[in-house]
């Protein structure tokens, strides 16, 4: 890889980082000037990596106004969690079967100190219990094409949690539904674990729908 490609895979990282960490909000106009000094590198590989997250669907180029970073509409965020209501019960179902004794003490033991702690304290300890938790269930199905489809999902998945985490309470909301999950899957009951992950699944729509998208953008239809 030349050291252009570098530049540009690196500032596609950073910037996309970025996006995801919220550090760009949706809607917020992104220069290549300031990108370029924030990044300490020039403007030609900020410029390749911005075309790379356009095409990737993460920023929207406006003629005539410039480069923004995408927000997703309800519709979308309502057309991923159908999706994954679908592939991640079925997973949640595989998973209460499939479930090792030592996997659950494992998980048991971070929900419980976690909420000793108090999750809305502890956001970045929640956030790869998340990942932790989903990740098991997505292993535990055993099928490749729904880990490869739900895998493909992730960084959408991450922002839209970033970004649900502003609704008052949705934060310990959602501990409060996995763990569900997760009693299911420890008295190794199928349709429990099933009925507790479309649970969770839903609201995470019906939480996006409740929270505004950053500075000068809402979730538009048009988004």
């Amino acid at each position: 890889m030349t050291l252009s490609n570098l530049g540009v895979t690196d500032a596609h990282r950073q910037i996309k980082e970025g996006i995801l960490g919220l550090r760009y909000m949706p809607g917020q106009k992104l220069s290549e000037v300031k990108l370029a000094a924030d990044l300490g590198i020039g403007r030609s590989p900020v410029r390749s990596a911005l075309a790379r997250l356009e095409r990737d669907g993460w920023v929207r180029v406006l003629p005539q106004q410039g480069t923004f970073v995408r927000s997703f509409s309800p519709e979308d965020v309502a057309a991923m969690s159908e999706l994954r209501l679908l592939l991640e019960a079925h997973a949640a179902r595989a998973a209460a079967v499939k479930v090792s004794g030592d996997d659950l003490a494992v998980l048991r033991e971070k929900f419980e100190a976690l909420k000793a702690k108090g999750v809305q304290r502890n956001f970045e300890e929640f956030l790869a219990l998340d990942d932790l938790f989903h990740g098991l269930v997505y292993r535990l199905a055993n099928n490749p094409f729904i880990t490869g489809i739900l895998e493909n999902l992730r960084d959408q998945i991450r922002w839209v949690r970033a970004i649900n985490s502003a609704v008052p309470g949705r934060v310990d909301a959602s501990l409060r539904e996995m763990d569900r999950v997760l009693a299911a899957m420890e008295r190794h009951d199928p349709d429990g674990a099933a009925e507790a992950m479309r649970q969770h699944i839903g609201n995470i729509a019906t939480s996006y729908e409740a929270v505004p998208i950053g500075p000068g953008e809402k979730k538009s239809h048009a988004a």
